[in-house]
């Protein structure tokens, strides 16, 4: 079990040692919140069609998910969303569209 591990057994004679905790993060998952937000926003520049890009996005994520190498720099922090995004706001990744091709009916 983990509790133990967490509260220190006092020493006899000693003071009880008090474990102290952040009350607040050091990167807030608001602040990653509003990168993606603006990352999604710049990306919209890029391909206009929301359904598209959400299409486009999701293809990569699933690619890097696998253990496709990003072709932008990447930070620790970045989720596979946000290294899509900034590989379409690059200019690395784009879409080829198929709309005029027949799928053999």
């Amino acid at each position: 079990m983990l509790a133990p591990q967490l509260t220190p057994f006092p020493l006899a004679g000693s003071a009880p040692i008090i474990l102290q905790f952040p009350t607040e993060a050091s990167h807030p998952v608001g602040s990653l919140r509003h990168m993606t937000t603006q990352l999604l926003q710049e990306a919209a520049q890029v391909i206009p069609n929301t359904q598209l890009l959400i299409n486009v996005v999701s293809k990569r994520v699933r690619q890097l998910g696998l253990g496709h190498r990003p072709m932008v720099e990447t930070t620790l922090r970045m989720s596979l969303t946000d290294i899509a995004l900034k590989e379409i706001i690059a200019g690395k990744l784009t879409y080829e569209s198929l709309e005029g091709s027949s799928d053999g009916a």
